[in-house]
């Protein structure tokens, strides 16, 4: 891929995230690149061939980050492990910013697109089932949890604080990372076996 195709790629992501499918005109999208529109359609035929290419690409490079960034495969310690990874998660999510909101908005008109704007989201959710399915498998889950089920109430929280804190900051005190640890600290401990273990004697007796 040479140097124009990429400054064309990164333009068309970079528009589309502002602007939407219908916004990111060809016009726009040149002149982010600092290409004429000529030079654009040497490259790509159409505007949608060149924002799948371009959503397609940011989705290899979240998958391989992901996929760097799992979850171990034998879950030891819950609090350890799921903790760092849906902080780690949170992160990516805020700084992918106003994308992320562009593409909950697009998808549901953009078919073709799916998989490229929502397959980090689906990754990150059978990463997580994956992990609670095995540590319900070994005994780490309180007896009763329903993995799935807890999945999604951890999906929930990574969504809310990645949505959320920029549209209403007052709500979110400490900010997302802080607000998603106290999170954490309630979701983690509900599924996580044996929390009379961490009690004090005084509340285990009681």
């Amino acid at each position: 891929m040479d140097a124009t195709e990429e400054r064309l790629l990164a333009a068309a992501r970079e528009v589309f995230d502002e602007e939407g499918f219908r916004g990111a005109t060809t016009r726009k999208i040149a002149a982010r690149a600092g290409v004429n529109e000529v030079t654009l359609f040497r490259h790509f035929a159409t505007k949608e061939e060149l924002i799948g290419a371009a959503l397609e690409r940011g989705h290899r490079e979240a998958v391989g980050w992901l996929r760097s960034n799992g979850l171990p495969q034998e879950p030891r310690d819950l609090d350890a492990e799921l903790r760092p990874y849906l902080l780690m998660v949170l992160e990516a999510f805020s700084n992918a910013g106003r994308g992320v909101r562009t593409a909950l908005a697009e998808w549901e008109h953009l078919p073709a697109y799916h998989a490229w704007l929502l397959g980090p989201s689906e990754m990150v959710m059978e990463e997580l089932r994956r992990y609670l399915d095995a540590a319900a498998t070994a005994g780490s889950l309180r007896e009763g949890v329903d993995p799935l089920a807890a999945t999604h109430l951890l999906m929930a929280a990574v969504f809310s604080h990645g949505l959320l804190p920029p549209l209403i900051p007052a709500r979110f005190p400490g900010g997302a990372a802080a607000s998603l640890e106290r999170c954490l600290d309630l979701l983690i401990r509900a599924i996580r076996a044996c929390d009379a273990c961490d009690a004090k004697p005084e509340e285990v007796r009681t």
